[in-house]
């Protein structure tokens, strides 16, 4: 989250993982002061939530951000959302060597079922795979070098595993003399789909963070596989797969008939089932929630999913505080309290000096960089 606007859009997928969750859960959010005082602004009003939250923030100095960018050499962002985006590709660099996987979502996207789900699909992929990512190989964009034929957007990622890889090439991993360590993973994989930069830099990448997430899949196939449509029910350019709210006795196969950009991707023959809901390139507007087309009855987006959005933007943070809450019993009476109760919390706390795991590793080892 970099800027209050995307901090507005954030909060409401935080709000809908504390509505739909089954488990305990840890957020790390990598942001700037403006967005995390929004957040932490909205957290302050759950008191009580039914299971355990932990919330870590991370606050890399523009200059850090830039510096590690740097240091890879060859990396260049023509996206909106600018260095910040690019962090996508460093998040295993960013949290702690304790934190082993993660799910990354885009801020324009809120959950409309238990996430606990979502977390599930590290139970099922192959021993090699370190990233999941939704795969449309139907699209055909030669602009964005077919860049599109993947979608950051929704990512769950084996941290360990991307570490392991030495994910993004750095200056400092150039010099290391230890040989027990595999040359980092970008260098080639940049090189195998753009060639060699004639500047120095990629001029020629697309869609930021996700064009060069697209040559390391390319490039290492057995590394990842593809996320399910349910996870990624997207408004741009998927158009939602034309799944909506309404006609609630649907079966599922009527429903697939209803799909488009379903054939001829891993989806096909599998209803979408949606469970979390992504509203990009809705333009015009720097927050989803405030498009104009919400309040159009003649929009298809808003028909089919419009009322959704003002459910979960409009659903009240205080309305989950659902947890046992200490001194309270059954409808408000007080209670006295049971030491084998565990009073579930909202733990918040904050990295301000963030260091790359690359300059930890340089540290370590003595290498001058």
């Amino acid at each position: 989250m970099w800027s209050l606007n995307s901090a507005v859009e954030g909060a409401l997928l935080m709000k809908s993982i504390l509505m739909y969750t089954s488990s305990p859960i840890d957020f790390h959010i990598i942001c700037d002061s403006d967005a995390r005082l929004h957040v932490e602004s909205r957290l302050s009003l759950v008191t009580n939530p039914r299971y355990q939250v932990t919330v870590k923030f991370y606050e890399p100095s523009y200059q850090a951000m830039q510096d590690r960018i740097d240091r890879e050499g060859t990396i260049k962002s023509d996206h909106a959302s600018g260095l910040p985006g690019l962090m996508k590709l460093l998040i295993h660099e960013i949290l702690p060597p304790t934190v082993k996987k993660g799910i990354y979502v885009d801020t324009d996207a809120f959950f409309v079922s238990d996430p606990t789900l979502l977390w599930n699909t590290f139970a099922h992929v192959k021993d090699s795979t370190a990233v999941v990512i939704p795969s449309h190989p139907d699209q055909e964009a030669e602009i964005w070098n077919q860049a599109s034929r993947i979608c950051s957007c929704v990512m769950l990622l084996d941290l360990e595993k991307l570490r392991e890889l030495r994910l993004i090439d750095s200056t400092i991993y150039r010099k290391d003399p230890d040989p027990s360590h595999p040359p980092a993973l970008s260098l080639p994989a940049f090189k195998a789909m753009y060639g060699v930069p004639e500047s120095g830099k990629y001029n020629n990448v697309r869609l930021g963070d996700q064009g060069y997430w697209w040559a390391i899949t390319s490039y290492k196939k057995d590394i990842w596989e593809p996320l399910s449509f349910d996870f990624e029910v997207t408004s741009c350019i998927m158009m939602m797969y034309n799944t909506g709210l309404g006609e609630d006795d649907t079966d599922l196969q009527e429903e697939y008939t209803k799909h488009i950009y379903v054939p001829n991707t891993p989806q096909d023959g599998h209803t979408v089932l949606p469970k979390l809901l992504h509203f990009n390139c809705l333009h015009g507007t720097d927050i989803y929630m405030e498009w104009a087309g919400w309040s159009d009855p003649n929009d298809k987006l808003n028909q089919a999913w419009g009322s959704a959005v003002h459910y979960h933007n409009g659903y009240k943070w205080i309305w989950l505080n659902q947890g046992t809450k200490q001194g309270i019993g059954i409808a408000g009476a007080s209670a006295p309290d049971h030491p084998s109760i565990v009073y579930p919390t909202i733990d918040m706390s904050i990295v301000k000096e963030v260091v790359f795991a690359d300059e930890l590793y340089a540290r370590e080892h003595g290498i001058h960089f």
